[in-house]
């Protein structure tokens, strides 16, 4: 098993993973941390933060292999008055 490193982007600061975690392959990593993506994203909007989520995966020697980003927009289709106040 391998040792890859998630470093997250908070803005457009990226603070490195020390530890780092195993996984059986490359593509295990990368559906790690598309995972962990999903659930930062999940706790940011319920706190209203819909900022991007970016994860970089990198390999043993700290070379970038993957990054993976995700995103949540919303879009208002009748005026934000209305919904609160039907």
């Amino acid at each position: 098993m391998a040792r890859y490193y998630f470093c997250i982007y908070e803005g457009s600061e990226l603070v490195p993973d020390e530890e780092g975690s195993k996984f059986n392959s490359q593509e295990a990593a990368v559906q790690g941390a598309a995972r962990a993506a999903a659930e930062i994203g999940t706790s940011r909007l319920v706190k209203g933060d819909l900022r991007d989520v970016v994860i970089e995966v990198r390999d043993e020697r700290r070379q970038r292999v993957s990054t993976v980003t995700v995103s949540i927009k919303i879009e208002w289709h009748t005026p934000l008055s209305l919904v609160r106040n039907p």
